[in-house]
C-alpha cells in the first residue's frame, strides 16, 4: 500500500468512526525548512479550531511493520477527538482584533534560504542568514503542546499593521513573558536527567564544559532570544566579548566563550554534522557560526 492509498484508507475509516460527529479532510502542509506533510483535519460545528494529525510517521510505522492500519486509525481518531475536546475551550474570536491579539504575538527565527516559499506568504525581516517570522499563541503555552497560528500577509493586512508593528509586539512579549534561560550545559544535562529519572548524583569534581544553552522559559522557539540586544550584552558581561553562538535548533542556541579564530571552521563543521545526524530537518536553524561584537552590540557570521 503506497502513501496515497494509506491516506485514503485512513480517511475512510475515520469518517466511518466519526459517524457525522465531525467532518474530516486531507490537508497538505508546508512546514519549516520546506518539509511537506500530509494530515487529517477534523472540523466540528461546536469548535472554531480545526486540529490536524499528520500521517507521515504513521505510514512509516505501518510500512516497517510496527503498526497495523487499524491501530493507526484508532490512534489518529483518538487524537482528533482529544484535540477537538480540548479546542472547545479555546476562543479565537480575538484573533480578528489587533488590540486583543497583539499580546499573544511572538517571533521565531528560521533559515532564510530553506524557507523561500514560506517567506513569500508571511511578513518577515532578515536577520543575518536567517529570517524572523511571527506566530500567535492560542490558549497559552502548555507543556503538553502549544497551539500556534503562523502570521501570514493576509493576517497583517486584516489588522492594518506592518511588519515593524509585529516585530515590536513580539520583542515586547518575549520580555514581558519572562527572562531568558541561560544555563551551563552541565545544568541542562542535570535537569534532563532529573526530569527523566528523579535522581542525580553530584560528582566530587564538577567539570566545566564551557558551554551554555540560551532559550526562553518555555523552551519553545527559544533561539529567538538572540534577537534581544540586552540579552546579548548581558551574556558578554558574563563570559566575554566575542562569545560564539552555535545554532542548535529553532528552540535554542549554544553559547561558547570567545575562541581563537582558527577554531571557527571546525565549529562550523561540527554544527553541520550535528544538523545532519542529530536534529530533525524541521527544527534545523543554520549551518553557520556567529560571533558577538560588543562595540556594535550585534552578531555576525564568521564561518
Amino acid at each position: 500500500m503506497n502513501f496515497e492509498e494509506f491516506t485514503d484508507a485512513v480517511l475512510a475509516e475515520i469518517q466511518n468512526k466519526a459517524d457525522g460527529a465531525f467532518k474530516v479532510l486531507i490537508k497538505n502542509v508546508t512546514k519549516n525548512n520546506g518539509i511537506k506533510l500530509t494530515g487529517i483535519t477534523a472540523e466540528a460545528e461546536v469548535c472554531n479550531v480545526a486540529p490536524c494529525v499528520y500521517l507521515d510517521n504513521y505510514y512509516e510505522e505501518y510500512g516497517n511493520g510496527g503498526m497495523k492500519l487499524s491501530e493507526a486509525v484508532d490512534e489518529i481518531y483518538r487524537l482528533l477527538k482529544k484535540h477537538l475536546d480540548d479546542a472547545q475551550s479555546i476562543n479565537i474570536s480575538g484573533f480578528l482584533d489587533w488590540e486583543t491579539v497583539k499580546g499573544s504575538i511572538y517571533a521565531k527565527i528560521v533559515n532564510a534560504g530553506q524557507n523561500k516559499e514560506l517567506l513569500e506568504r508571511t511578513p518577515y525581516r532578515l536577520f543575518l542568514d536567517m529570517a524572523v517570522v511571527y506566530y500567535v499563541v492560542i490558549g497559552g503555552f502548555a507543556a503538553e503542546g502549544t497551539g500556534t497560528i503562523l502570521i501570514r500577509n493576509e493576517h497583517m493586512e486584516m489588522w492594518g499593521q506592518n511588519e515593524g508593528d509585529l516585530y515590536h509586539a513580539a520583542i515586547s512579549n518575549m520580555r514581558s513573558d519572562g527572562e531568558p534561560c541561560f544555563d551551563s550545559m552541565e545544568t541542562v544535562i542535570k535537569n534532563i536527567i532529573l526530569e527523566a529519572t528523579g535522581f542525580w548524583k553530584d560528582r566530587e569534581q564538577q567539570s566545566d564544559m564551557g558551554m551554555y544553552v540560551l532559550t526562553n522559559r518555555h523552551k519553545f522557539f527559544g533561539a529567538s532570544e538572540i534577537l534581544d540586544k540586552n540579552t546579548l550584552h548581558s551574556i558578554a558581561d558574563k563570559i566575554g566579548d566575542g562569545f560564539i553562538v552555535l545554532p542548535s535548533s529553532v528552540h535554542e542556541v549554544i553559547i561558547l566563550p570567545p575562541q581563537n579564530e582558527k577554531e571557527y571552521g571546525k565549529l562550523a563543521e561540527m554544527v553541520q554534522e550535528v544538523n545532519r545526524t542529530q536534529v530533525s530537518v524541521e527544527e534545523q536553524l543554520s549551518d553557520h557560526v556567529y560571533v558577538y561584537c560588543g562595540n556594535e552590540n550585534s552578531l555576525k557570521v564568521v564561518a
